[in-house]
């Protein structure tokens, strides 16, 4: 399929280039993959997104604009009988049921890795319509694939159980979380983020949507910053950004939260707060789990599925807290607070999820024989 002395093309399927954990790591694994001398495509559904001029320069893009999954299947067809990518590296489910559908009956079709990221029952058994969709497909495309990889090992679990098949035909990958390029951020600048406090500094990370429970943090918060002088910065966008900031007026907590609204490079929050904070109701992995602990942060976690537990390896490395519940959160914070992380202990471990040993995983899964 590829030309001799031509390099081996690896395409990579989204639906768009948005600023979640998604797409973070996809743009570590492209430029992963040129580092390794592959020629690399970027396939989306979509157009636009906040990492869009984060790609690689060395990328192809190909732009479907087809929101429905559905009308996505002859354009990914046409892209594989087109471009002849050796390798498939897709993610985001239906997307990943749709590509399989696209390569079917294909002269040379391309080496295929369904990559799932959240723990598919608990983010889709309570809607009766798209559970049943998805049980179809995974029972059905998934075993058509040429490999299944969870981003965690109960991600993988979950996918296995789905589809019916063992186990053993799913891998678990963890995400790439590249190391900060630089930690030693200028004080009075990273002060001025948090209007020059003092005290403990907070921080959680990520989209403003119902998984994961910013109302919950806010919650344990308000339980705790008068003791301890408290304050968190909440970065992030989303559909429930007003419903935050009027539960923040509500409970008063208007002078102690922070909201900077979405952050392309959160680096100089995590150089400069003390406490990273999950509360989650479910997760695939936790990518800003790592990122923080790259900066030597303590971390409290709601302990959901999939990854928080992983990562901090049932509390080793982070206090881990029932979900949806505020009181053992506000507990874990002021504990926190009060006994911190060993700083070099946290960024040793956020090492062994190394962009290296992703990429090295999923090369192997895409060209086995090489």
């Amino acid at each position: 399929m590829t030309a001799a002395g031509s390099p081996k093309r690896v395409a990579f399927v989204l639906p768009w280039m948005g600023g979640g954990g998604i797409e973070r790591l996809t743009l570590a694994l492209m430029q992963g993959f040129v580092d390794r001398g592959y020629a690399i495509d970027l396939v989306l559904t979509e157009e636009g997104g906040n990492f869009m001029h984060l790609v690689p320069k060395a990328a192809h893009i190909e732009l479907f604009e087809c929101p429905r999954v559905r009308h996505t299947i002859p354009r990914l067809r046409d892209y594989m009988r087109r471009r002849k990518p050796d390798a498939m590296i897709v993610s985001v489910w239906p997307l990943t049921a749709a590509t399989v559908i696209a390569r079917l009956g294909l002269k040379h079709p391309p080496r295929l890795i369904l990559s799932d990221h959240n723990h598919l029952t608990t983010q889709y058994s309570h809607n009766a319509k798209a559970w049943a969709m998805l049980r179809l497909s995974l029972k059905f495309l998934y075993p058509r694939a040429d490999a299944l990889v969870g981003v965690s090992q109960g991600v993988a679990d979950d996918v296995a159980a789905i589809a019916g098949l063992p186990q053993a035909h799913t891998t678990t990958i963890y995400n790439p979380i590249a190391a900060p390029e630089r930690t030693d951020w200028p004080k009075a600048e990273t002060d001025a983020l948090w209007q020059d406090h003092k005290g403990p500094r907070i921080i959680s990370v990520g989209r403003f949507k119902k998984q994961k429970n910013h109302s919950l943090l806010l919650r344990a918060f308000a339980k705790i910053y008068a003791a301890t002088g408290a304050r968190l910065a909440m970065l992030g966008e989303g559909e429930l950004e007003d419903d935050l900031r009027a539960e923040i007026a509500a409970s008063g907590l208007s002078d102690h939260v922070i909201l900077p609204g979405f952050v392309v490079d959160p680096s100089p929050y995590y150089a400069s707060a003390d406490i990273f904070a999950l509360s989650s109701d479910y997760e695939g992995f936790g990518n800003v789990l790592v990122e923080a602990m790259h900066f030597g942060l303590s971390v409290v976690s709601t302990d959901c599925k999939s990854g928080p537990a992983e990562i901090l390896d049932n509390g080793r490395f982070g206090r881990l807290v029932p979900v949806g519940d505020a009181d053992a959160l506000a507990e874990a914070l002021a504990q926190t607070i009060a006994a911190p992380a060993e700083k070099d202990a946290m960024k040793q471990r956020a090492l062994d999820f190394s962009v290296e040993n992703a990429t090295a995983a999923y090369e192997a899964l895409a060209f086995p024989a090489d």
